[in-house]
C-alpha cells in the first residue's frame, strides 16, 4: 500500500467519523434522550482492517492512532516509544505510516 494510498484511507476514516459525531449531536440536540448511532461504524470498521491487511500492521498501531489518540490529536511526545525508549511521532497519517513501515 503506498503512502499516499494509506494516509488517504485515514483521512476518509477521521471523514466519516467527523460525520458521525455530527449526526449524533444534532439527534441529540432533537431529542436529548438519543444514545448515539452507528451510521458509519461498518465503513470505518471495513477501511481500518484493510489498510491494518494491506500494510502488515501487525500490532494494530492504526486501532491506537484512530481511537486512543483520537486521529493523533491525542499524542504528546513520549506516549509511544520504540524499543530503546525514543519517542515515536504519532500526531499523523504519515507519521503512522512511517511507524508501521519502520516496524517491519
Amino acid at each position: 500500500m503506498s503512502k499516499e494510498l494509506f494516509i488517504r484511507v485515514m483521512e476518509q476514516i477521521k471523514l466519516l467519523h467527523e460525520e458521525e459525531e455530527k449526526f449524533n449531536t444534532l439527534l441529540h440536540d432533537i431529542d436529548p434522550e438519543f444514545g448515539g448511532g452507528y451510521i458509519h461504524n461498518k465503513t470505518i470498521s471495513l477501511l481500518s482492517d484493510i489498510a491494518r491487511e494491506l500494510i502488515g500492521d501487525k500490532y494494530d498501531y492504526i486501532g491506537y492512532f484512530l481511537w486512543e489518540l483520537d486521529f493523533g490529536k491525542g499524542y504528546y511526545e513520549g506516549v509511544i516509544t520504540d524499543e530503546n525508549g525514543t519517542p515515536v511521532a504519532l500526531s499523523t497519517p504519515e507519521d503512522l505510516y512511517n511507524l508501521i513501515v519502520g516496524a517491519e
